[in-house]
């Protein structure tokens, strides 16, 4: 299979959908098409979910947790082939199963995420992902992901779309 090379964060925005406030994937450190993959997601102090978090302690909302897992989880499709080239491909989280949370993610920490391709048919993809902080899990889930062709002249008339009037 063909290792994964080290991608920052301009790179994996040109096979995600994502934007901001949104993009859950800073870095892909490195993993195998068809595989695994590993990426890094800082947690940081100014993320716009802590903006109404109160004065505690803060941490990363488990549920974001699993969502950066997903979009890891989008990486290794891109990688791995499931996706058509430029934008063809759309790829949505369908089913969280078997997930467990066994610590927070606190803000100034950094999220290491593997996700692991379990069976990809007809679109279909089952995987599974870690989230780490160190040697401590964070979170242990299985996800289905599935990816559909896309428009090809909807994608091409929303990235050129004015934006729309008040």
């Amino acid at each position: 299979m063909t290792a994964i090379p080290p991608t920052d964060i301009q790179e994996v925005m040109r096979h995600l959908p994502h934007r901001y406030p949104f993009v859950l994937v800073d870095y892909v450190e490195d993993g195998v098409a068809g595989e695994w993959v590993r990426v890094r997601k800082h947690v940081s102090v100014d993320e716009p979910y802590f903006a109404y978090a109160g004065t505690e302690r803060q941490a990363m909302p488990h549920a974001l947790i699993v969502e950066a897992i997903a979009q890891a989880g989008g990486v290794l499709c891109f990688y791995s082939g499931l996706f058509k080239p430029l934008g063809g491909s759309n790829s949505y989280l369908a089913g969280i199963d078997e997930t467990r949370f066994e610590r927070p993610a606190w803000a100034g920490e950094t999220l290491h995420l593997e996700v692991r391709l379990k069976r990809a048919l007809r679109g279909v993809i089952r995987l599974t992902g870690q989230a780490r902080v160190g040697d401590e899990l964070v979170v242990d889930t299985q996800l289905t992901l599935v990816i559909r062709d896309s428009d090809p002249d909807a994608v091409g008339d929303a990235r050129n779309a004015a934006p729309a009037a008040p």
